[in-house]
């Protein structure tokens, strides 16, 4: 392998109007997400404390409608 190179790149994401929103989306589409879910599913205790945390991290980082998130982008050629 060649010319490794790895750049965080950022990404605005507007999609969220709220927490409720964000977390909604995370826990049916986010894959480690719905594994954690899974994992608690038989204690409505843990349901509902996961179900607010990630809606308060929402909350926290929405600002003006949309979210500031960034991403590792790892390029390389195989030879």
């Amino acid at each position: 392998m060649t010319d490794l190179t790895a750049r965080q790149q950022p990404l605005l994401v507007d999609r969220f109007a709220d927490g409720v929103e964000f977390r909604d989306f995370t826990k049916a589409d986010y894959g480690p997400t719905i594994a954690v879910y899974r994992l608690v599913a038989d204690d409505a205790a843990k349901v509902a404390a996961l179900d607010a945390a990630l809606a308060a991290l929402g909350e926290r980082f929405l600002e003006d409608g949309a979210m500031a998130w960034e991403y590792l982008l790892v390029t390389a050629r195989r030879v």
